[in-house]
């Protein structure tokens, strides 16, 4: 596809969206199953999951004579899905321009290992960035074991693109790296240089020297918007520029800028999930010694965080803004997506590194314009790491990738959760399979979970204690054995 023409390539996306739209039609008119079935009735989708994807030898130019398209992939941190609709400049200027990918989501949903995930295409176990903090996560991780060399920045550096990023890179950056470091293949690179504790919405240092306090105009949110509209215009016409702008919100504290301080209190509807009071006697051990969340904690995060992405919303709109004053959006490929999702009380957690869909769930829009339908909705299982083999595929960059091209034919059919434990949490190692009907979860402990997400999309009943599923436990346990290799730390299948 990619050495196709761009009316070729309009065509193929545009019967894969219909096609889409079509499954998911037929999903609905069928209503949820209720009953056991048989283990050869469990996966009906026509793909098993896709190897690495090999850049292909020439990019997918679009209408431009200069060359390969333009990238910028805007990532929030820790943004529930559920939140998109409350970006208006994101509506108009991305779903309403692009594609939603309504079962996007990440293998391992915490912080640093999806953002590694994302840089360098491949999943946790393969990174060796299982957490947010050393020995077995964070920047020091992801560093020591040379996934620096192997990023979408190395790889796009090499085809003559601009790199630039701006905001979050990793956890323990400002620990743990030297005082003026760029990381490879990047061309320009404005990050915090203070810890996440002591500064990420106000009072921080950023890599290019600059302090920041506690004034209106020192909101990161906002500086950093204008680092990125800065590496926009100043990058030469003709030379492809890759951009990775990585905002600080909506994570807590959930800090607002001060301009959207309460502007949208009463006018929320409250949360009000199912699995925010529900039974939890039949699910782990970790999960029933936990208090339940009250009420005011729950619309205290999902106030916050609505808000604080106001600001993200202005630096989408000033973003695109800089793209069509420069004449670049017709050919530049905009991914809008967040690190993981966030659990707002479900299954008593405040919190996200968790297997449970409001965690591993996140919002995704991609707009190419004429190569990805306007207003388009595609079902497919889209990961982080599929984002990755879909720039790497588009531009023509060489990466050896565990996803595949989200603007191809491929669909998966699943895809592995793994995760470390989890000391907040108290939570224990596991291993799963996910795809889109089931969630299967095997914990260190030897504890199971299993949810037919068509049936039950708020994870109430856990199936691996009801008779009649054996079938499943036994495919999706096999699955998970395959695909969760090598076993993240301190977990075991005996």
């Amino acid at each position: 596809m990619v050495g196709g023409t761009r009316s070729h390539m309009v065509a193929t996306w545009v019967c894969l969206a219909s096609l889409a739209a079509i499954a998911a039609v037929i999903g609905l008119s069928l209503g949820p199953v209720v009953a056991p079935r048989a283990v050869a009735e469990v996966e009906v989708a026509p793909a098993a999951q896709p190897g690495p994807d090999a850049a292909p030898a020439d990019p997918a130019g679009g209408d431009r004579d200069q060359g390969p398209p333009d990238v910028v992939v805007v990532l929030t941190d820790d943004q529930p899905a559920r939140t998109l609709a409350g970006m208006p400049q994101v509506q108009r200027l991305l779903v309403e321009r692009g594609t939603t990918f309504g079962n996007a989501m990440v293998p391992t949903s915490l912080c640093c290992p999806s953002r590694a995930s994302l840089l360098t295409g491949q999943f946790a176990h393969d990174t060796g960035v299982w957490s947010n903090s050393r020995p077995t996560g964070g920047w020091w991780r992801f560093h020591e074991d040379g996934n620096e060399e192997r990023t979408l920045a190395t790889a796009l550096a090499a085809r003559g693109y601009r790199t630039g990023l701006v905001g979050k890179y990793f956890n323990s950056f400002a620990n743990w790296s030297p005082e003026g470091y760029t990381p490879p293949g990047w061309d320009s690179f404005t990050s915090f240089r203070t810890t996440h504790r002591s500064g990420a919405y106000y009072d921080y240092r950023l890599s290019d020297g600059t302090e920041h306090g506690s004034t209106p105009g020192d909101y990161s949110t906002d500086v950093l918007a204008q680092r990125a509209v800065q590496f926009l215009d100043s990058t030469p016409a003709g030379q492809p520029l890759f951009l990775y702008f990585a905002p600080y919100a909506p994570h807590a504290p959930y800090e607002p800028a001060e301009r959207h301080r309460d502007t949208l209190r009463g006018d929320l509807t409250p949360y009000s999930s199912a699995a925010v009071t529900e039974d939890v006697s039949d699910k782990p051990a970790w999960v029933r010694a936990l208090d339940p969340v009250s009420s005011w904690r729950v619309r205290h995060v999902q106030h916050g965080q609505q808000e604080s992405l106001l600001a993200v919303d202005d630096a989408v709109g000033a973003i695109v803004d800089s793209l069509e004053r420069s004449g670049r959006l017709d050919n530049t490929l905009i991914v809008f997506m967040s690190d993981n999702g966030m659990l707002w009380g479900e299954h008593r957690v405040l919190f996200k590194s968790v297997p449970y869909d409001s965690a591993t769930r996140v919002p995704m829009v991609v707009r190419w314009d004429g190569l990805v339908p306007a207003g388009g909705v595609d079902d497919r299982l889209a990961l982080n790491v599929d984002v990755t083999a879909t720039i790497a595929s588009m531009t023509g960059a060489t990466m050896d990738t565990a996803g595949a091209s989200l603007l191809g034919p491929e669909r998966r059919d699943g895809f592995v959760l793994e995760a470390p434990p989890e000391p907040r949490l108290d939570r224990p190692a596991y291993c799963g399979w996910r795809s889109q009907r089931w969630t299967f979860v095997h914990y260190a402990t030897g504890e199971e979970e299993l949810y037919d997400e068509v049936a039950d999309p708020e994870e109430l009943t856990n199936l691996a204690g009801v008779s009649g599923y054996r079938g499943e436990l036994a495919l999706f346990r096999a699955k998970a054995r395959a695909a969760c290799d090598p076993t993240p730390p301190d977990f075991g299948w005996e």
